[in-house]
């Protein structure tokens, strides 16, 4: 698996990658397209020329880390939220009128929709390792167990001690009164008249 993840991220990354260098290249077309696009959904951009610039950066960014291996599962989750606005911005076929360009958008959204699912994968690949999540909670479940089996072995220790005490304090109890009991014998017999 270790040669397919070494595969995979890169070609992965690729797109990326790519359309953020072209974005970064000639971002112009990409902003008036990006504001013209948030007007549509009630969106008003200050400046997309830098909203666009941004991205194709953290693209850049994420997706080297992704190809080099590095932080894979962070670079994915970072790719795929910068994937929705774009995609949403770019490709959205609903709003075509045109059949033609409506197919075309409909074919670049299902392409979008599929990075955005193999980025997924990716974030989610925890390299055969338990997740996180996993992990903190087995901590936890081994924790409490390890707290109840001292609880209950301190609590045997204090019962066996209490016993120990008691039956001391009885022992002594019952020493003392064969004492008083023997004094008293020793007393009546030297009692005269007896």
């Amino acid at each position: 698996m270790a040669v397919l993840r070494r595969i995979a991220r890169p070609l992965l990354a690729t797109p990326f990658i790519a359309e953020a260098g072209h974005a970064l290249r000639s971002p112009r077309p990409l902003a008036t397209g990006t504001a013209s696009r948030a007007q549509q959904f009630g969106v008003t951009v200050d400046d997309p020329l830098r909203l666009v610039r941004l991205n194709a950066a953290v693209q850049i960014v994420a997706g080297g880390a992704l190809a080099l291996g590095r932080f894979p599962r962070s670079a994915s989750l970072v790719l795929a939220a910068s994937l929705v606005p774009t995609t949403l911005a770019e490709h959205a076929w609903w709003k075509e009128k045109d059949p033609e360009l409506r197919k075309n958008e409909q074919f670049h959204f299902a392409r979008r929709v599929g990075l955005f699912g193999a980025l997924l994968l990716s974030a989610a690949d925890t390299h055969g390792k338990p997740s996180t999540a996993y992990r903190a909670r087995t901590a936890a479940h081994t924790s409490r167990k390890r707290a109840h089996r001292a609880t209950a072995k301190a609590g045997g220790h204090l019962h066996s001690a209490i016993e120990t005490v008691g039956a001391s304090m009885s022992d002594a109890a019952s020493g003392a009164g064969r004492a008083v009991n023997s004094a008293a014998e020793s007393a009546r017999t030297m009692l005269p008249g007896q």
